[in-house]
């Protein structure tokens, strides 16, 4: 019998049927995987099975017997969800993120010793390597990752749902969460894991259930099927360029690093350049220094040496408003945070970078203003119900496209692209490999830093390894992939 099981579940939202009599179950000792395009249902489903949202209709059955979760405190003790948003308090320990709500006290006051003791012995239970003293924002981005997987187990949930979780681990900190998935699933728990790499899917996977637009697709073996198969159920039609490469003409270097050194990023002497037209990718595993070299030319780094040209002109930035300045525009790896203002609405996000261009003596033209968002909404592909909707209810790809489209008016000279797919879907990954290929095809150039070498093979033009905060190695087409990989783990 499975243990948490969905009955023609329906989810509707003002103008939006989010599910649609959707069926789905898991079993005990299973790894069940749910994939999908962003807008497909896969987030209102998990928002229902932990108590976010209730449904419209249908039923939400625990072990044969109808249960309704009220809260995500109510489903706590059965279904535990690892976000893709990390849910820690920054200045809290991670002993403290781990008790969070489960303190043990006596009289008023925490009993820390005996609460570290029992944390403790938990985490020697799981093989990751975690600094619980410490708090959570001094830990690295693959251990805040590693801790909120911790917090959520700690409560002993039945089913864990695994939502995009790979986005921010390095390649060992993903091999630890594998073998942590599988000894879950030993130990008879049920396992859902929602992910866009659908590698991993299909390696980990006893059943794998499509999603498209609110409905089930399917529900296959992971032993059936193969990626391009699970491509044609979630789109469905042929991908047949899922990596388009368009044509461009590569002219003279646009950027070029000498000997270029910034201590406090952790770089050491690294020589590069881009040319007009071309789309240069950044390969390295997490931590090899590929973000840092681009946050340090496009931000300013103090105390940083060597020599920069941007279009044959010495160039050092002292800011990020500096570099905008000089044509040099960068889409952060981090969106959300970093690229976007989450709480404003997709037509202020498009508009602000060049606001001095529609506004006058402190007034801003509002119809000006407008019709540039607009256009950028049209020419990006952007799916939002309009202008006013806040960008942070947009799918990833969506906003990852507002990201970009804010950049429409810069004319900037070389655009840096930070892992500008992770955690965006097929098509939208699709589609931002285009806009790239147009930016190049203008006469910018690309900085594509990237962590999946499927997509650097096929859409750079050459390719920079990075280890340590050095550039180890440069490879042109036709490549080897085998070689490439060497050269980042080696």
């Amino acid at each position: 019998m499975a243990v948490l099981r969905t009955s023609s579940l329906v989810k509707r939202f003002p103008g939006v049927l989010a599910l649609d009599r959707f069926d789905i179950e898991f079993e005990a000792g299973r790894i069940h995987a749910l994939v999908g395009e962003n807008g497909a249902g896969k987030s209102t489903l998990v928002k229902i099975l932990s108590g976010v949202y209730p449904p419209t209709s249908g039923q939400v059955l625990w072990e044969g017997s109808p249960v309704r979760f009220d809260s995500p405190r109510d489903a706590g003790g059965r279904v535990g969800v690892v976000h893709q948003e990390r849910e820690l308090i920054p200045h809290f320990t991670g002993y403290e993120n781990l008790f969070l709500g489960l303190e043990h006290s006596s009289f008023g006051f925490l009993k820390k010793r005996r609460m570290e003791e029992e944390a403790l012995k938990f985490l020697g239970r799981y093989r990751m390597n975690v600094d619980l003293s410490l708090p959570a924002y001094r830990l690295s981005s693959g251990q805040q990752a590693m801790l909120a997987i911790l917090k959520v187990l700690f409560r002993d949930p039945r089913v864990v749902i695994f939502d995009e979780p790979t986005a921010p681990l390095s390649v060992a900190e993903c091999e630890v969460l594998f073998s942590l998935i599988r000894d879950l699933k030993e130990n008879g728990r049920a396992v859902l894991y929602i992910s866009h790499r659908l590698s991993e899917v299909l390696r980990i996977a006893d059943r794998i259930t499509v999603m498209r637009n609110g409905c089930k697709v399917a529900t296959v073996s992971g032993s059936e099927v193969d990626e391009d198969g699970l491509i044609r159920l979630m789109i469905a039609k042929d991908l047949e360029n899922q990596y388009p490469k368009f044509p461009a003409a590569i002219g003279e270097n646009v950027f070029a690093a000498q000997d270029y050194r910034a201590p406090g990023a952790g770089i050491h002497g690294v020589s590069f350049s881009i040319r007009a037209g071309e789309i240069v990718g950044f390969a390295g595993l997490v931590g090899s220094g590929r973000t840092e070299l681009a946050k340090s030319v496009f931000a300013g780094s103090r105390g940083s040496q060597g020599k920069l040209t941007l279009s044959g002109k010495n160039f050092r930035s002292k800011s990020a408003r500096d570099s905008i300045d000089q044509g040099v525009v960068m889409i952060p790896e981090n969106r959300r945070e970093e690229g976007l203002v989450a709480e404003m609405d997709v037509g202020s996000n498009l508009i602000f970078p060049k606001l001095d261009l529609y506004t006058r003596l402190g007034f801003v033209n509002k119809k000006k203003a407008q019709a540039a968002a607009e256009n950028a909404v049209e020419k990006y592909g952007i799916k939002a119900f309009g202008l006013s909707q806040l960008v942070r209810t947009l799918s990833g790809g969506n906003q990852q496209k507002v990201s970009v489209g804010k950049w429409d008016l810069a004319q900037a000279k070389l655009w840096i692209f930070d892992e500008p797919t992770q955690g965006i879907d097929v098509d939208a990954k699709t589609e931002i490999y285009s806009i790239m290929g147009r930016v190049a095809g203008a006469g910018s150039g690309v900085w594509f830093i990237s962590s999946e070498l499927r997509e650097l093979t096929s859409i750079a033009d050459r390719i920079y390894v990075m280890k340590e905060g050095r550039i180890t190695a440069e490879y042109s087409r036709p490549y080897d992939g085998e070689r490439i990989l060497d050269s980042m783990i080696l």
